[in-house]
Parts: C-alpha cells; sequence; structure tokens
C-alpha cells in the first residue's frame, strides 16, 4: 500500500518498525502505543522488552499507557529503569478558588465569525494601507506632473495668427496691423490663462476618483486579498483534509462548511468592503494632497468640490432625481438634515403607501426596457459600483479556496497544502480580473 492508503494504526507500527529496524543505541519513543489495539500494542511491549534485554537498547518512552508501560520497564527482565510521572497541574488547583478553566473559545459560530473578522480585517489593513498608499502616490504624482507640463498655448496662438487674421482682412477690407494681432493674442492668451487651470484642476480630481473608485481601489483590494483571505482559507480548509479533521468534523455531528466555510465567508463579506473604501479614501486623500498642494493643481476646496461631484453624480431615476437639485448659487434645495428630518417624521403607514409610490424610471430615454435600465443605472452608481465589485470578488476567492481544497481531499497530504495555497491564489487572482473585466462591460452600458 502507498503511504497515504495506511491506516492510523497500521502507519504507527510501520514508522515504529522503520525505527527499530536501525538497531539504535538509543531510541525516543514519544506515545507509540497511540492508534494500537491491545494486542498489537502489547506485541510491541514485548518488542520493546527484547531490544532491551538482547540488543542492550537505551529507551526514552513517553505514554500514557501505564499498563504498556510497566511491561517495557518489568524489572524481573529488565535493569536501570527510572520512571518519572508527570501531574496534571489542574488537579493539584482543582479546589482553589483561581483555579482557572481551560479556554473553548473558538468552539461556536460566533466565536469563528469574530475571529476571522478579526483576522481577516486588522491583519489585512496594514497590507492594503500601505499598497494603497504607494499606489496612490505613484498614480497621482504620475498625473500631475504630466498635467503641469501640459501646455499648447504655442499652438493655439499659432492658429490665431492662422485663421484670424485673414477673416480680420474679410470684415475689415485692410490687412491687420501688428497692433491688432497683438491685441487678439493677448486677449486669447488671457482667456486661457482663466480656463485652463480650472479645467486641469477638475481633470485631476474627477481622474483620480473614478479611476480609484471605479476600478484600481476594488482590484487592487482583491488581487491583495487573493493571497490573504483566499490563501489563508485554502490552506486552513486543506490541512483539515490532509489531517482527516474534517473527517472528525462529520463524525461528530458537524458540517465542515458550517465550521469552516459560513464565518469565514460572513467575516470576508465585511473585511473586504472596509479594506477597499479604506484603501481607496487613501489614495483619494493623498491625491487631494499631491495635486493642489505640490504640483499646484487647483486648491484643495476645488479638489474636494470636483471630487464630490464625480463620487455621488445625479442618480438618474425619476423619484430620486430632485435630491441633486441645487439653486442659482449652487447649493443643495434639501439638506441633507433637511432630508433625514423629512423621512424620520413619516409614519409607518405612510412609508409603505410612499414606498408604493415610488417612481424607479430613469430621467433619459431608456434604449431596453424599463428594469434592466434602472438596475443598470443603480449598480453602475459609484458606490454602489465599489462595493458590489469588492462583495463579488471576496466571493471569488473564498469560493474557488473552497473548490480548490475540495477537490483533491481525497489525495491531499499536509505536504501538498503549500500547493493547494498556490493552486487557489492563481486561479482566484485570474477569475478577480476576469470578473473586473465584465463590470467594465457593464460600465459601458451606462448612458
Amino acid at each position: 500500500k502507498r503511504p497515504t492508503e495506511l491506516s492510523g494504526g497500521m502507519g504507527r507500527r510501520a514508522s515504529l518498525a522503520l525505527q527499530l529496524a536501525q538497531h539504535k543505541r538509543v531510541i525516543v519513543l514519544d506515545e507509540p502505543f497511540t492508534g494500537l489495539d491491545y494486542e498489537a500494542a502489547m506485541s510491541v511491549a514485548k518488542e520493546l522488552v527484547h531490544l532491551r534485554t538482547f540488543k542492550q537498547t537505551a529507551l526514552l518512552l513517553i505514554s500514557h499507557e501505564p499498563h504498556l508501560t510497566k511491561v517495557v520497564m518489568d524489572p524481573d527482565l529488565t535493569l536501570e529503569n527510572q520512571t518519572i510521572t508527570l501531574e496534571d497541574p489542574r488537579l493539584k488547583n482543582a479546589t482553589a478558588k483561581n483555579s482557572t478553566k481551560p479556554s473553548l473559545f473558538g468552539t461556536t459560530f460566533l466565536h469563528r465569525f469574530v475571529n476571522r473578522t478579526m483576522d481577516y480585517t486588522l491583519y489585512s489593513l496594514p497590507l492594503i494601507s500601505m499598497a494603497f498608499v504607494a499606489c496612490g502616490l505613484a498614480i497621482s504624482m504620475l498625473s500631475a506632473d504630466l498635467l503641469r507640463r501640459l501646455d499648447f498655448q504655442d499652438q493655439v496662438l499659432e492658429l490665431v495668427d492662422t485663421h484670424v487674421r485673414p477673416l480680420i482682412k474679410l470684415l475689415t477690407g485692410e490687412e491687420a496691423n501688428g497692433l491688432q494681432m497683438m491685441g487678439v493674442r493677448f486677449k486669447v492668451q488671457s482667456m486661457m490663462n482663466e480656463t485652463i487651470p480650472p479645467a486641469k484642476a477638475t481633470i485631476f480630481a474627477v481622474g483620480m476618483t473614478k479611476l480609484f473608485v471605479l476600478e484600481i481601489g476594488p482590484l487592487l483590494t482583491a488581487l491583495l486579498l487573493c493571497g490573504r483571505i483566499g490563501g489563508s482559507y485554502a490552506g486552513k480548509v486543506g490541512t483539515l483534509h490532509a489531517t482527516s479533521q474534517s473527517k472528525l468534523l462529520l463524525t461528530l455531528g458537524i458540517s465542515p462548511l458550517m465550521w469552516t466555510l459560513w464565518p469565514s465567508l460572513l467575516a470576508a463579506l465585511i473585511a473586504a468592503p472596509l479594506l477597499t473604501v479604506t484603501g481607496t479614501a487613501i489614495s483619494i486623500f493623498l491625491a487631494g494632497l499631491v495635486g493642489p498642494g505640490y504640483y499646484g493643481i487647483g486648491s484643495t476646496q476645488q479638489f474636494r468640490k470636483d471630487m464630490t461631484d464625480a463620487l455621488l453624480p445625479v442618480l438618474r431615476l425619476e423619484s430620486l432625481a430632485y435630491l441633486w437639485e441645487k439653486d442659482e448659487e449652487g447649493n443643495y434645495l434639501l439638506s441633507l438634515p433637511q432630508l433625514l428630518d423629512s423621512i424620520t417624521t413619516i409614519r409607518p403607514g405612510e412609508l409603505i403607501a410612499k414606498v408604493k409610490d415610488i417612481d424607479f424610471s430613469v430621467t433619459y430615454p431608456p434604449r431596453y426596457n424599463g428594469w434592466t435600465e434602472m438596475m443598470i443605472e443603480a449598480i453602475t452608481y459609484p458606490p454602489a459600483y465599489h462595493l458590489s465589485k469588492a462583495v463579488v470578488y471576496v466571493f471569488i476567492i473564498l469560493g474557488v479556496a473552497e473548490a480548490v481544497a475540495n477537490w483533491c481531499k481525497s489525495t491531499l497530504t499536509p505536504r501538498g497544502v503549500p500547493a493547494v495555497i498556490t493552486f487557489s491564489v492563481v486561479v482566484s487572482g485570474l477569475l478577480v480580473i476576469l470578473a473586473d473585466w465584465g463590470f467594465s462591460q457593464l460600465w459601458l452600458l451606462r448612458f
């Protein structure tokens, strides 16, 4: 038989025979009788007596089987026996008031859920934060430097000389003199100085916000969590299968999925969106410092305004679009406190009636049927799009880890667990990238 096909007792006897056959002068035996029936254990004990008597082999025997130990240490057959008995310290303190009980943390679903949540969130936070600090600084600095170097005034002034001079001749009947052209050039240049810097600031703020919220934030977090959460979970489940602990759970009447998958999935559904939002917020915050502060692209107030407009555009549904209406000064007609006050003062009966009267149709001419257009508008709304990607990606990560670990559980050994982890991380990473392409196609359907 192959080593993986041996039972526990057969494997223990084979390993014990391998050690005894080497004729060593000193042999350390740690629980050699565990997993053996009485007859097999007694035969092993007699063989050990034979080794001590005829081979003069010294044994350091560790066992919880005192009746078998007495056979090996029989004073009538062997000499120089020394026994050390270790007492359970809990027995000494059983009557003491300050005696401590063994911890049972992890035996309930809630305990495992809390443990996974702390593991996935707190231990992953430094990794996510440092990755987004590096990514946010690099992308914002490169983008701001590109916008600062972008200068097309000379090209515009050349076009002015080329096209405005004939126009002046056409209107006046005379060639444009140097003073007229100087005035035109000065006016065009002053107009560009007034419009180009604010336009660059808006491009920078909107570009950084949409880039991190719609694409880089969820994708980078998911790729990091493929190794952090997916690898950890695949290793845990793989170890359960390799050491037959999953069979023990079934013997105890406990579902392995309830023991491992469900608490991990609920914890990951909390950790992944939190980490995604945290990383994205760090990158946008750094972009707001780099652009206006270091490269002089707009002001911090303008960056915040453009960032807010890009992050929370008008939700183009008939019953909700009024929330974004502004007055002539650019202030929202309905402030957040007013909105909350109007919601909290509604009675339960009135709330049900108002929900039924909500019109979820889009405010623009639909290209598909009404419900499809409404779902596209709702899912591709930037905050919803951002969180939807995080949730879908974490389902992919844990689903792949569970599938890979169960796929080879019948032949899995402890030595093969690292391969399970590697394969799970690679496959989940590829599927996350494929899912990101699918989300991009969904975004293209937005009107």
